[in-house]
């Protein structure tokens, strides 16, 4: 039969946010860089060129909140699993002194 090829995506450390905070990136520098060639012609750009770069400052913090959270998150579950285990042995140790 016909074997389907995979599509291949577009990750970086595979993981989607650095993707979009990159490729976002690279869309805020290219406006910019278009912005200056205009800017050089006499067309005002100004407004795009700030939106554009407001757009990347806001996209970075709310991935850098994300971040934040992932990391509290994965501290949650490891003190969680520690707290497991501790009671596990404890409660082995009780059976064993009985």
């Amino acid at each position: 039969m016909f074997e389907r090829k995979k599509r291949k995506r577009f990750r970086i450390n595979d993981d989607t946010m650095t993707t979009i905070v990159v490729s976002s990136l690279f869309f805020c520098v290219g406006v910019v860089i278009a912005g200056m060639v205009l800017a050089y012609i006499g067309v005002d750009v100004s407004t795009i060129v700030g939106s554009a770069l407001t757009v990347f400052g806001t996209e970075l913090g709310i991935c850098g909140v994300m971040t934040i959270f992932n990391r509290w998150a994965d501290r949650q579950d490891r003190i969680t699993q520690r707290r497991q285990e501790s009671r596990v042995k404890r409660n082995s140790e009780q059976r064993e002194n009985q």
